[in-house]
């Protein structure tokens, strides 16, 4: 059955590309792209080796890479959803292991999706404590 809620049904569809995408063997990224507007805007924290403003799907899709070279495995539990209108929040648990240097970390994760017209135009992730990732990165920020 379809999620009611438009908003909710855009990052579920979202979640879905983006697992594929990142499956063993890969995915084609056009799946992820068919559900960002073309003026999306994804905001990581300067303090990550990945931050900054990645615009588009184009930028997005520079983002993963640059997320993939840090990070070797990713996987997000426990998910759950807070909905009002066209934004969506999602609170996660995220459990990582860094490419440099093959620690894991985990942290909680809270996002910000901002959805128009059935397609993703804003995304915020506020990660709990960017400064406790970045000696698993071996990075200073």
């Amino acid at each position: 059955m379809p999620n009611p809620n438009p908003a909710l049904a855009t990052i579920e569809r979202f979640y879905v590309a983006e697992s594929a995408y990142l499956a063993p063997g890969g995915g084609d990224f056009a799946v992820i792209a068919a559900t960002l507007d073309p003026e999306c805007v994804l905001y990581q924290p300067a303090s990550l080796p990945y931050g900054g403003e990645w615009r588009g799907p184009a930028g997005f899709e520079r983002w993963m890479r640059a997320f993939g070279e840090q990070w070797a495995s990713l996987e997000v539990k426990d998910s759950r959803f807070y909905t009002d209108g066209d934004a969506v929040f999602s609170h996660s648990h995220v459990y990582a292991v860094a490419r440099p240097t093959g620690q894991a970390a985990d942290w909680p994760l809270l996002q910000l999706f901002k959805v128009r017209d059935g397609k993703i135009r804003e995304l915020r992730p506020f990660h709990w404590d960017t400064a406790a990732m970045l000696p698993a990165l071996n990075w200073v920020g």
